[in-house]
């Protein structure tokens, strides 16, 4: 059992409590904070040693010493209102990643290249050029020089890679697209003599960020408000009442919106400041989620509507492995490698970012155990979906194929039985011709049937992926959500709450 009395939450959320007795708040010195600067500081210029052989390992193995000293610090206190601080450095794991990954299993310096700059708008044949050693190297800054720091720089703070030659196809033809519609406007205003050059566009991306962002601080702060009034089951655990089922599935909306808004809105910030201050453009900065109509499948959630801040890193180790390994590029197993490599990473630094907040709050051997759970059914959902839609696929073409063999043989005995009228008359021959102009209509009538019952098959698939894709999040989503709820992210508070000034006057 966790050393809080778990049945005290299915009453109203007190007021953020001070720590257990058994949390000891250390004095914060410089030696509690230097981990942190120091993890800062070899993330950010992780790029700018040259190339040498063990680079990549050598970082692996000074970054993780840092991150268990971070992980052990006394700073930021475990303890009111640094708790949330001591998570959000937890979770540096996001940023951490994708620079170990590349430098692992990559040669930067030769590997990677810019994309959609002025010279490949000029010559588009450049893009193909990726087998080219030369024009790669050309392409990497000097060694030990200030080029190098801010090559380091940039490419560190792209874990999308956006721009780059690895980063997703998607999101680099869209960069290009609206570079080349945004360079197309500016030589517009230079070209017109009468209009002043402005920064307009610039100005306007900004705002809408900062107009963005400022919602999402509204959303996150009802979501705080709405947390001081759940209710909890009892001891924290899954039952088949009504009750516990409603909670649930209020606690798992308020984690998803929670987890959506934050990130949105650290986004929307950091892209606003960035565009502003001219250190970039505003096609580096596409959306952080996707489409959420999208969201028929559990492979999509994950593919295509969540945050693709892992991304990149957690494919090439699964690529790495699979290569490694000789297997099919586009089995069914190496399919099952990219879920399983990508779902193992994100619980284990799941676990390490909430871990640090554990002590005195929820056992570390729970916030291993839910997250395993959580993310080690990621694989057998996703997979188990694509074997239904695989099996339903098989046979729908089958079916498909015995009924238009058996519409092709009725065809043609339509058509023996067509010849055979038309030979025995002139007559009987004009009254075939008005019958098949009869069938020409139907069958126009019939193609527009086809078309709709096709559009409402697509249209309820849909739905019924949707259905499947709540359920199973609301089921498994628990295992995430518990957690975070018993290291007391619920008791966390704004810096300032608007609408509780708004709606609680006097407060």
């Amino acid at each position: 059992m966790p050393p809080f009395p778990l049945s005290s939450l299915n009453n109203r959320m007190d007021p953020p409590s001070p720590p257990p007795a058994a949390i000891t708040v250390a004095p914060h010195t410089f030696l509690s904070v230097l981990p942190h600067i120091l993890l800062l500081l070899v993330v950010t210029l992780g790029y700018f040693p040259p190339p040498f052989r063990g680079r990549g390992l050598l970082f692996v193995v000074i970054v993780t010493i840092l991150q268990w000293q971070c992980f052990a610090a006394p700073w930021p206190a475990n303890d009111g209102d640094t708790r949330a601080a001591r998570y959000g450095l937890g979770s540096a794991w996001l940023i951490i990643l994708p620079v170990a990954e590349r430098l692992l299993i990559n040669t930067p310096e030769r590997d990677f290249w810019r994309v959609g700059s002025d010279e490949d708008l000029a010559q588009p044949q450049r893009q193909q050029q990726q087998g080219n050693d030369t024009k790669r190297s050309k392409d990497a800054p000097r060694e030990f020089s200030l080029g190098k720091i801010w090559y380091s720089l940039v490419l560190f703070s792209t874990p999308r890679a956006i721009g780059w030659n690895f980063g997703t196809r998607r999101l680099n033809a869209e960069r290009i697209e609206k570079m080349k519609t945004r360079r197309a406007v500016e030589q517009q205003e230079k070209d017109d003599e009468n209009a002043t050059v402005t920064t307009f566009p610039r100005a306007a991306f900004v705002a809408t960020k900062f107009v963005r962002a400022f919602a999402c601080y509204l959303v996150w702060d009802a979501i705080v408000l709405a947390e001081r009034k759940a209710t909890f089951p009892a001891n924290m655990q899954w039952a088949w009442d009504k009750d516990t089922l409603g909670q649930i599935a209020w606690l798992d909306f308020l984690m998803l919106l929670t987890t959506y808004v934050g990130m949105t809105m650290q986004f929307e910030l950091v892209a606003g400041v960035g565009v502003g201050l001219f250190l970039s453009q505003p096609e580096d900065w596409p959306p952080l989620f996707g489409d959420i109509t999208t969201c028929s499948t559990i492979a999509a959630v994950w593919g295509k509507f969540w945050h693709q801040y892992i991304r990149q890193p957690c494919l090439g180790f699964s690529h790495f492995i699979i290569h490694k390994l000789h297997i099919p590029t586009h089995s069914r197993l190496a399919y099952l490698i990219h879920l399983v490599t990508a779902f193992f990473i994100s619980a284990f630094f799941h676990c390490v970012a909430v871990g640090a907040m554990a002590p005195g709050f929820y056992p570390l051997k729970d916030v291993i155990r839910d997250f395993a759970i959580f993310f080690g059914l990621q694989p057998v959902g996703t997979m188990f979906e694509r074997l239904v839609m695989d099996l339903f696929s098989q046979w729908r073409n089958k079916w498909n194929r015995k009924k238009g063999d058996a519409k092709k043989k009725q065809q043609q005995q339509q058509q023996r039985e067509d010849a055979a009228r038309t030979q025995a008359s002139q007559e009987e021959t004009s009254l075939l011709a008005a019958a098949q102009q009869v069938v020409i209509c139907g069958g126009e009538r019939s193609g527009r049937g086809k078309y709709l019952r096709r559009v409402l098959s697509a249209l309820f698939f849909r739905v019924v992926g949707y259905v499947w894709v709540v359920c199973w999040f609301y089921v498994t989503g628990w295992w995430f959500v518990r957690p975070y709820v018993g290291v007391g992210v619920v008791n966390w508070d704004l810096p300032y709450s608007i609408l509780s000034k708004l709606l609680i006057p006097g407060k």
